[in-house]
This record gives C-alpha cells, structure tokens and sequence, in this order.
C-alpha cells in the first residue's frame, strides 16, 4: 500500500550504514529523526520520531543486533 503525503518539500537525507545494511535516514535536528520521511511531516507527533541521530543510530544497531523478536 503506497502512502501519500501532501507535503511536497525538500527533505534533508543521509544514508547510514549499520553491519552490511545501509538505511537511508531523514530529518534534522528541529525536527527529528526516521527512516521514514513521511514521518516527518503530517500528523505524526513528534514522540514517534527520534531527537537526534545518534538516537536513531542505537536504535537501529539494536534492531540489527538483536535476536529477531527481541528488540
């Protein structure tokens, strides 16, 4: 199902490479963190999104980590 999102502007991205998997991450530090853009705008609140990206950084080496089920 593909999501659509009203907000067409510029988006700051980087890709982050966790083990052998590269993430493509979004956001800035005034509006938070996701590895999903349409997270960042819209009527997600802003506790769904990461303040920084060293949080999201853990977060995903925790996932990948992890035993599946676990994180």
């Amino acid at each position: 199902m593909k999501r659509q999102t009203e907000w067409a502007g510029a988006l700051n991205s980087q890709l982050m490479r966790i083990g052998l998997e590269v993430f493509p991450v979004y956001g800035d530090d005034l509006s938070g963190w996701s590895v999903d853009p349409g997270d960042l705008h819209g009527p997600i609140p802003d506790c769904a999104r990461y303040k920084s990206v060293d949080e999201l950084f853990f977060a995903l080496v925790n996932l990948n980590v992890s035993t599946e089920g676990q994180a």
